[in-house]
């Protein structure tokens, strides 16, 4: 739709205006739908969102122009405004689409090479160089947050698009429509994503090898945790609560001190204990053994002293993804050294690893009893519980109290779904879910409808940093090299490092991938609330319309916002009746 010279009529909460003064063109689009820079401008001039209490809901805004036309325009917000009552929602959050660049296709990625939007730049941060030929987009991502105790109803409110000189050219008009039930403050959907100090000390010219951070360098070490929780994610450890790595000892006052900030005021839902094979004791599972337990349960009474020890686990990157005989062995020796701490010091700390709970081999004999929190790989999953013959070892685990998760990794389809499906070159739906820039975003959205299904419990992914050597992340998706000579887009890079160098100060940015991450942690919230509310049943109904399990569902956004908008009812209808209302 043109909307140069003249006012164009919007639905729901007035119209965008448009002066002749401007010459680019205004629509909006759902944050679902990525918009690459060629895409035609779409017919939708009107934002109406939905969300809960504690929730975040988003928009997008797209200027379309040449980049003479598009350069110096601004955008600035103001917040919605109840439509009876006086209530207020706090002015959205925006930011700027970064463009990076798909040279090489994910492996059986059935989208185009080219420029793909991701990184969210914070306004404070000046744009990078964009530069297009003709007319094209430049999309601004809207988030908008509502607190809670605000009252349900109906708020509006309006982003201005600005000229160079200050001038308001454009108004794109907003609704909100706040449910009247509250997302649970700390996230039931329990998630490890990792990120390491050193990493980030990396990234931001920092000495990565200093036995322990500056302040400048903590700061910032915050700020990438704090931007994790803000989307309901939890960093897999942090820094703060380490030990003295040359003692093993911890300095309580401080240790619990970090926690309680990440714990109680971040309210994240779970937090891992800093141990490794050979840090900080040099021999944990012989010579140190007692004196490395006596470690791991001071830690976790750290966590109980604000009732928090249920949100503490462990994770070792050395025990990750066990793949022989020997492996397994040290994974079963890691277990039992936990199994005794709990038993010597009456705490509890389930030990997380990411494999599934059939072993590849028989030989390398199970892990049962060891294990606390498996994490199995997305197409591990399809393989235990929907292949045919699936040996159902996830439904086992769980009753035996154990927890299960599951992780992305690169394209790990199973050979059997492969077969299954006569071996499709592309994936486009259906499949066990790919984590990679160049595939649809239902791939990152589905997941908070699927877990449920089989009763799993947690996300873990392996970096949220991760850049191969040579490549200029805010330039290059292909982050990830593979030695067969595959690259894998954006894989373990859901994070951008807005660097000193580059942008005058230090800090993290998100990607819209993570704020998709954000939105299925939120499906996950709504589907929770049903089943504490009796309705598990016709929740997963509606999941069902859209979403059967990891292999078997559609690419179909409209049938997955409708399905939510129906549960949102649902859980409204199902809390009234628990209330006794009408």
């Amino acid at each position: 739709m043109n909307l140069r010279h003249f006012l164009i009529a919007g639905i729901s909460t007035g119209i965008i205006w448009v002066s002749s003064a401007s010459a680019a063109e205004v629509w909006t689009a759902s944050p679902m739908r990525r918009i690459m820079r060629d895409d035609a401008p779409g017919n939708d001039s009107s934002v109406e969102i939905s969300a809960a209490r504690g929730e975040w809901e988003a928009f997008q805004i797209i200027l379309t122009g040449t980049v003479e036309e598009i350069t110096g325009l601004t955008l600035h917000p103001h917040g919605a405004i109840a439509s009876t009552g006086n209530g207020r929602l706090p002015e959205p959050v925006i930011f700027r689409e970064h463009y990076v660049t798909v040279s090489q296709s994910t492996p059986m990625s059935c989208l185009k090479t080219g420029e793909y939007p991701d990184a969210l730049l914070p306004l404070n941060l000046q744009p990078l160089a964009a530069k297009w030929s003709g007319s094209g987009n430049q999309p601004f991502w809207i988030d908008v947050f509502v607190p809670y105790a605000t009252p349900a109803g109906r708020y509006e409110g309006r982003i201005e698009v600005r000229s160079a000189s200050g001038d308001i050219i454009k108004h794109v008009p907003y609704t909100v429509n706040v449910r009247d039930f509250d997302l649970p403050a700390v996230p039931r959907l329990r998630t490890s994503f990792g990120l390491t100090w050193r990493r980030i000390a990396e990234v931001h010219g920092f000495d990565r090898d200093a036995p322990e951070p500056t302040p400048e360098h903590a700061r910032l070490i915050e700020a990438y945790a704090g931007l994790l929780a803000e989307h309901r994610l939890s960093v897999d450890q942090i820094e703060s609560t380490y030990p003295d790595g040359r003692t093993g000892r911890l300095d309580e006052e401080a240790v619990e001190r970090a926690m309680r900030n990440h714990v109680l005021h971040r309210h994240v839902s779970s937090l891992g204990l800093p141990i490794w094979p050979d840090w900080p004791f040099g021999d944990p599972l012989g010579a140190d053994r007692a004196e490395a337990q006596r470690y791991v349960a001071d830690w976790v009474n750290l966590m109980a002293r604000f009732h928090a020890e249920d949100r503490a686990y462990v994770i070792m990157g050395a025990l990750d993804e066990p793949n022989d005989a020997d492996a397994y062995a040290e994974v079963r020796r890691w277990g039992e050294f936990f199994n005794e701490v709990e038993t010597k010091h009456n705490v509890r700390i389930p030990l997380l690893i990411t494999e599934q709970p059939t072993p590849e081999r028989g030989s390398w004999g199970r892990l049962d009893g060891a294990v606390d929190i498996w994490v199995a790989h997305f197409g591990s999953v399809w393989e235990d519980m929907e292949a045919p013959d699936a040996p159902r070892d996830i439904e086992k685990r769980l009753e035996a109290g154990e927890e299960v998760w599951a992780y992305a990794a690169l394209t790990q389809i199973p050979d059997e779904w492969e077969n299954l499906h006569g071996k499709p070159r592309v994936m486009r739906e259906g499949h066990p879910p790919v984590w990679a820039l160049d595939y649809p975003p239902m791939n990152h959205r589905i997941l908070g409808w699927l877990l449920p299904l089989h009763g799993i419990t947690g996300l873990a992914y392996w970096d949220m940093l991760y850049c191969a050597e040579g490549v200029d992340v805010w330039k290059n998706a292909g982050v990830f090299h593979h030695p067969s000579g595959a690259v894998y887009n954006g894989d373990g890079s859901y994070l951008y490092p807005a660097t000193r160098a580059r942008f005058g100060l230090d800090q993290p940015v998100a990607s819209i991938r993570l704020k998709w991450i954000r939105e299925t942690a939120e499906d996950y919230e709504y589907l929770m609330l049903a089943k504490d509310l009796g309705v598990e049943d016709e929740a997963r109904q509606l999941t069902h319309t859209f979403a059967r399990g990891f292999g078997d569902w559609e690419n179909d956004i409209a049938a997955l916002e409708a399905a939510r908008d129906r549960l949102a009812t649902l859980i409204t209808d199902a809390q009234k009746q628990k209330e006794g209302g009408p």
